[in-house]
């Protein structure tokens, strides 16, 4: 009978160890019915960045399928709208900095799958200065590929784009755009020219930031040298140190020391002659440019005197000289030459004469054979008074 009862039981435990399998299995049965079906994938296109505009640092997006679109920083916690302009999204993005690279994500309303874009940094590792003997600028530590560069004046908002190779380039258009501001002195900013971002083959290329701005200092050329005409010895106080042009700059040559007319402005000279303009400068050495330039107006040489300026006779064993125009405003002058003695008349000394009253000379100063050279006395130039060389000369043979 005890046994019976076990068995029964045993049975029972069986019944309800069934029971309980076989309800367990039902359930897991419903909850996966119970599972929602996913979703499917959005219809509608991801936005495509088109465009980043790094000089007005806009950021320019396709909205595609979606009729907004939002745009969050790396963190990703706050996403604001961005405003739409002609059918093309604008995200303002100066606030990301220029010194390092910045993260910006950007997403749709209706198809909400996240573009990062990844701001690049501006290239600041270059150097530029300005060689003051050459006129160029100096760049060191470019990027590779590099071509083009950017400049402005200090207080400007306007840049303006040239070649790095015109700006190495002595005498180039560019260089001679920095010659202008050697007159004062001046600084500019330069910096190495930025390429927007633009889609090329179904992707983005991400192009670059303009450089940092270099602050480049031009600096002045040193004074012109002074110069003047010596209207009686006919010279230039010129020195070593300079050089001259006698076609407005196109060619230089060194200039000597207390140069003569005859060497700078033969065409000034003879009495038949033209104003000649002569540019003079310091030239430059291995650590200073050339300097300023300054102009020297030759004025023509007068012809020489003549039988209306002056007549001459033999008076009792005398050579005598009359000059019937001589005044202190017309001053003529002589010098007498003794035969076999050569002449040279920025040498020689000359008697000046102011008078027309009549001007006797011994034998022994005016010897037979000898030979008076007569010629207008030059005049200086004053702040009233335009200068006026001495005239060409005449020359009398003396004879008794």
């Amino acid at each position: 009978m005890k046994e019976l009862k076990r068995i029964q039981r045993l049975l029972l435990v069986l019944c309800l160890g069934l029971l309980i399998a076989v309800g367990g299995r039902s359930m897991r049965s419903l909850a996966a019915d119970a599972t929602p079906t996913p979703s499917p994938a959005p219809t509608e296109k991801p936005v495509k960045v088109e465009a980043i505009d790094y000089e007005n640092l806009w950021l320019i997006v396709n909205g595609e399928d979606n009729t907004a679109v939002y745009y969050s920083d790396k963190g990703k916690k706050t996403w604001s709208k961005a405003e739409q302009d002609n059918g093309k999204y604008y995200i303002d993005i100066s606030w990301i900095k220029a010194t390092a690279s910045g993260e910006i994500n950007v997403k749709g309303d209706k198809n909400e799958e996240i573009v990062t874009v990844t701001i690049p940094a501006r290239e600041s590792k270059y150097k530029v200065k300005f060689d003051k003997v050459n006129g160029t600028l100096v760049f060191s530590g470019l990027p590779s590929g590099v071509e083009k560069f950017q400049w402005r004046k200090a207080t400007s908002y306007q840049w303006n784009t040239a070649l790095v190779a015109d700006a190495k380039t002595k005498d180039s258009l560019f260089c001679k755009e920095l010659e202008k501001f050697r007159v004062s002195g001046a600084s500019i900013y330069v910096r190495i020219a930025g390429v927007d971002a633009t889609v090329k083959d179904g992707k983005l290329d991400m192009g670059s930031r303009p450089g940092k701005e270099v602050k480049v200092s031009i600096t002045k050329r040193a004074n012109a040298p002074k110069l003047k005409v010596n209207g009686a010895k006919l010279t230039v106080n010129t020195t070593t140190s300079m050089e001259y042009s006698v076609n407005n700059g196109l060619e230089w040559k060194q200039a000597g020391k207390t140069m003569s007319l005859d060497l700078l402005a033969p065409e000034a000279l003879g009495g038949s002659g033209q104003d000649k303009a002569i540019w003079f400068r310091k030239r430059a050495t291995a650590n200073s440019p050339y300097s300023k330039t300054f102009v020297l107006e030759i004025p023509a040489q007068d012809p020489a005197p003549d039988g209306n300026d002056f007549s001459f006779e033999t008076k009792d064993g005398k050579f005598c000289l009359t000059f019937s125009k001589a005044s202190k405003t017309t001053p003529y002058e002589y010098t007498v030459v003794k035969e076999g003695v050569p002449f040279n008349p920025a040498k020689t000394s000359w008697k000046s004469v102011v008078t027309a009253k009549t001007i006797s000379i011994s034998q022994r100063t005016a010897p037979a054979g000898s030979t008076i050279y007569i010629r207008k006395k030059a005049v200086n130039q004053t702040s009233t008074t335009n200068l006026k060389l001495a005239s060409d000369y005449a020359m009398v043979p003396v004879s008794y």
